[in-house]
């Protein structure tokens, strides 16, 4: 019976892992040492490659769309991304909660809006 109990808590711990919040990447991103920095800025910059790329495949990314939460310059840098994530979730501690992709798309959304076309 003990076997069991400990192989079902085996199965269930990735279960329970709760998803990496915007609490849990400020926490990454609040550390100094290198990794740290570097596991910050890289996972900032993947998500927002993704739901850019998730953007397109859903109906483009060249000006203010349905679902459309940031249009970043050609030359945004890494470091500038990760400060606009960072001071939103510093301004805004309810995102601390929220699942970190949302948090780094609000963030980057009220640091790089849309420009309208008009």
């Amino acid at each position: 019976m003990l076997r069991a109990l400990i192989f079902a808590g085996a199965l269930a711990l990735p279960l329970s892992a709760a998803a990496f919040t915007g609490g849990d990447l400020n926490k990454l991103c609040t550390k100094t040492d290198v990794a740290s920095r570097a596991a910050c800025a890289a996972y900032i910059e993947g998500a927002a490659d993704g739901i850019f790329n998730t953007i397109d495949a859903i109906g483009g990314t060249t000006g203010p769309r349905v679902g459309q939460y940031f249009c970043l310059p050609q030359d945004a840098r890494s470091a500038q991304l990760t400060d606009a994530v960072r001071k939103y979730i510093a301004d805004n501690p309810n995102v601390a909660g929220y699942n970190a992709s949302t948090a780094i798309s609000l963030g980057l959304g009220k640091a790089f809006p849309c420009k309208s076309s008009d």
